[in-house]
């Protein structure tokens, strides 16, 4: 199902998949869908794993400041 507003890309990753990649706005990647196997990177997922990141990155630096996280 397309996204609204999002820009189509076909990337071909070094060990030769086919990655179809949706941008929105300049260079966030919204959605990433695996042409061969069908399997989908979705939005949802995308978000999650960026508030990870970010949680992780925080307790990084607050165990180094000696804080509760």
């Amino acid at each position: 199902m397309p996204i609204s507003g999002a820009r189509y890309r076909v990337h071909t990753t070094k060990s030769g998949k086919q990655i179809r990649l949706a941008f929105k706005g300049k260079k966030k990647v919204v959605e990433a869908k695996n042409l061969k196997s069908g399997a989908t990177h979705t939005p949802a997922e995308f978000a999650s794993d960026a508030r990870g990141r970010a949680a992780a990155h925080l307790s990084k630096t607050m165990k180094h400041r000696g804080g509760k996280r």
